[in-house]
């Protein structure tokens, strides 16, 4: 089964190949004209290998998902556990049929299920796979992103794809809890503002900044509003509405401080 799919972000055709699926997992082959063109430029000419792919469910284990920018410390895993089994299994069967043919990047996508809305309502992560010869990339595109169906949902509904370029996140959504072999990404050639909240390294020594940085801004930051810097609630309520506008925050939890400020008057 082959998906093609159109994006206004590109000037060609996108189309990846499903490989294996069930209800809630799909996997799926990128041709590499395509992964060249939306990976970082220094990721974009590394060598595909299958060296080291039976380690991922143990490096997608370590990855933990930021539920909110306010609620600082409230982590919880990303990849559910038995979605964690489903992958080992197709990182398997790929180990298996590689016998020197040419080398993939893959994609996954996942649901979860709302319990309140299950048929119509979902969250959704989609990550690419790259396996080189001293370890593993992730680079995710979509993070538990919200998605509301209009009427129940079927397969081909969730799974859909539009591939964008993987740019820097400059906020913390990911953290690594294992500090073994495991960084966020930075590119050395470009600015001081080029990590990659996004994109997840493995043993890669050719790509590991030194050091690792394991949650973007630094573990010993706090996203917090610095009350001896502001004189007022209009002003503290402007930079509110950029935290907003820059996606540092969801509209849920703006509207909670907003009104939290505007008591002080």
């Amino acid at each position: 089964m082959f998906l093609f799919l159109n994006t206004t972000c590109h000037h060609f055709q996108q189309k990846i190949k499903l490989i294996d699926s069930n209800a809630s997992i799909a996997f799926f082959e990128v041709g590499e004209e395509d992964w060249k063109d939306l990976f970082p430029n220094q990721l974009s000419q590394i060598s595909i290998s299958t060296n080291h792919l039976e380690e991922l469910p143990k490096v997608l284990a370590s990855i933990q998902y930021k539920r909110g920018v306010l609620a600082y410390e409230d982590w919880e895993q990303l990849v559910p556990e038995s979605y964690l089994l489903e992958i080992g299994k197709f990182v398997e069967r790929i180990k298996e049929n590689d016998q020197n043919q040419q080398k993939k990047v893959y994609l996954c996508i996942f649901k979860i299920d709302d319990l309140l809305a299950p048929n119509v309502k979902i969250l959704k992560t989609s990550f690419y796979i790259m396996g080189t010869e001293n370890g593993i990339v992730i680079l995710f595109q979509e993070i538990n992103t919200n998605i509301t169906f209009p009427t129940q949902y079927s397969f081909e509904d969730w799974v859909i794809f539009q591939p964008i370029p993987i740019k820097p996140i400059y906020k913390p959504e990911l953290w690594i809890k294992s500090k073994d072999s495991l960084s966020l990404y930075k590119d050395s050639s470009l600015s001081k503002n080029s990590v990659f909240g996004n994109v997840i390294v493995y043993k890669d020594s050719s790509l590991m900044p030194n050091p690792p940085i394991f949650r973007y801004p630094k573990e010993d930051d706090q996203i917090s509003i610095p009350q001896d810097s502001w004189k007022s609630v209009p002003e503290k309520l402007k930079a509110l509405e950029e935290m907003r506008k820059n996606q540092l925050i969801t509209d849920e939890e703006y509207q909670q401080k907003k009104t939290e400020l505007l008591k002080e008057f």
